[in-house]
């Protein structure tokens, strides 16, 4: 039996669920390693598992995505659940984190599917008690059944909406909806309306959103700017500037949003080619069509090569494995096109509707580039804006040089909440372009380690694996 896996897949959600169901059944070793609990990724979180009485107040989507998890739960696919991955080596090493133990497996496919973040949202007062993002509040929502009343909820694009319409549902009462989408960003996305109706059901979905906001009588705030949080030991609200009037909302809690990202440490630790989406405003692995990244036998699926939507990630998924098996000499390229020309299609139907979304909803730049002086970026090491500065003016002119000079980027977080903001800061600073600026030079480990968890070491391969169960 050989020490090899055939393939790994790194995640579980329907990107790496939707790949690891195309591989099933095809006499390969097949391993997927899941940092959470149970699979579904933070789209279908705990949807076999939820606390929820009725889990229809979270959509027909939510729901749906059940099935998804049934199959993946039944297939004879190897899997293990509460794998924290915190290494991958170009030589298809895999080191991971299992009840405080250090596991390493080697594969000669890998399928990455770490998913998306939320992007930060740099405005004063946003590291206060009381303030978090709409994604955290959706995962108290879905883990634990938690819900905040009377919050705010402040940014733009879909989610924000849904996670209302979630509360609303739910019976929790909504303060306000404070809605940064720009009156002009609605006359540039008409243009590629056209492009969006390839995807018509989408549009009809985000309108009924909308629509049920409004009959639950929630205010709406649109085109508001300049966000500010109320308070000094916590949050008592947020402050905003709307058609040159200052309005200001009180509030214990409030849920920021303004779009998401690819999750770039193991992609950026790995060394993959990524380039700067101008749509998108975010750095992203540089892929082919089926998925594969600059590394050969390395292939990102999801949201995690570039931001389509859960839909899209299934798809890709699909697209990936296949291309995997083509690797493996398993099929011919003729039987990946032909297999996969639906697919891909549908993938070009998505992009066409996602350019629609990101440049109808894309964040507005004074929340994505802060200029008030006393705003943190670094909410780890606590650095200010001010404090970045100063750095750049003392000669730190990229992020890894202010990351020396300043400790921005060195928390917990290894850069994951502060890297766009920073290469944005130093862009303007520069007066260059995003890509010229770069990013976080990225190493493993990616989180912080023990010693402990490191000296306890075990080597799985597919044999031994089995004779464990494999299912942890």
């Amino acid at each position: 039996m050989s020490k090899l896996y055939d393939v790994a897949i790194l995640g579980a959600g329907p990107g790496g669920m939707s790949a690891a169901l195309e591989l099933a059944n095809r006499n390969l070793s097949i391993i997927v390693l899941d940092r959470k609990a149970t699979p579904g990724g933070q789209i279908f979180r705990n949807v076999s598992d939820s606390p929820l009485k009725d889990i229809s107040a979270l959509g027909k989507d939510y729901e749906d995505g059940s099935e998804l998890v049934r199959s993946f739960e039944a297939a004879n696919i190897e899997r293990i659940q509460g794998a924290d991955v915190w290494h991958v080596g170009e030589d298809g090493t895999i080191l991971f984190s299992l009840k405080h133990q250090t596991k390493s497996l080697c594969a000669r496919e890998i399928i990455l599917s770490p998913g998306a973040m939320e992007r930060p949202f740099p405005i004063p007062g946003w590291q206060l008690p009381g303030v978090m993002s709409a994604g955290s509040a959706q995962v108290m929502l879905k883990s634990d059944g938690l819900v905040k009343d009377g919050a705010i909820f402040a940014g733009c694009g879909p989610l924000l909406y849904l996670i209302v319409a979630q509360y609303i549902r739910l019976g929790v009462s909504v303060k306000a909806l404070v809605d940064t989408t720009q009156q002009e960003h609605y006359l540039k996305a008409s243009r590629l309306i056209g492009g969006a109706l390839a995807k018509h059901s989408y549009i009809t979905k985000g309108l009924s959103l909308i629509a049920e906001i409004k009959r639950a009588g929630i205010p709406i705030y649109k085109g508001a700017k300049d966000l500010r949080i109320l308070g000094t030991d916590k949050a008592q609200g947020v402050s905003f500037l709307r058609k040159g009037k200052e309005i200001s909302l009180n509030a214990d809690h409030v849920f920021l949003h303004h779009g998401i990202l690819p999750n770039l440490n193991v992609t950026k630790a790995l060394g993959l080619e990524h380039h700067w989406s101008k749509t998108q405003l975010c750095w992203t692995p540089t892929l082919d069509q089926w998925g594969q990244s600059s590394i050969p036998h390395i292939a990102v699926v999801g949201d995690a090569g570039g931001i389509l939507g859960a839909d899209a990630a299934r798809t890709t998924g699909r697209v990936a494995a296949r291309k995997v098996l083509c690797n493996l000499g398993l099929a011919s390229h003729q039987e990946l096109e032909r297999a996969s020309r639906a697919d891909l299609s549908e993938i070009r139907d998505q992009q066409k509707f996602r350019a629609f979304l990101d440049v109808l909803y894309e964040p507005y730049e004074g929340h994505r580039i802060p200029e008030d002086p006393d705003c943190l970026v670094c909410r780890c090491e606590e650095q200010t804006v001010a404090q970045l500065r100063e750095g750049f003016e003392q000669g730190a002119q990229d992020p890894n040089a202010l990351k020396s000079q300043t400790r921005c980027g060195m928390g917990p977080c290894q850069g994951r909440q502060c890297g766009h903001t920073v290469s944005e800061l130093l862009a303007k600073w520069r007066y260059e372009s995003v890509e010229e600026v770069g990013y976080y030079r990225l190493r493993s480990p990616q989180r912080l380690l023990s010693i402990e968890e490191f000296s306890q070491f075990q080597s799985l391969a597919p044999q031994e694996a089995r004779m464990d169960g494999g299912r942890s």
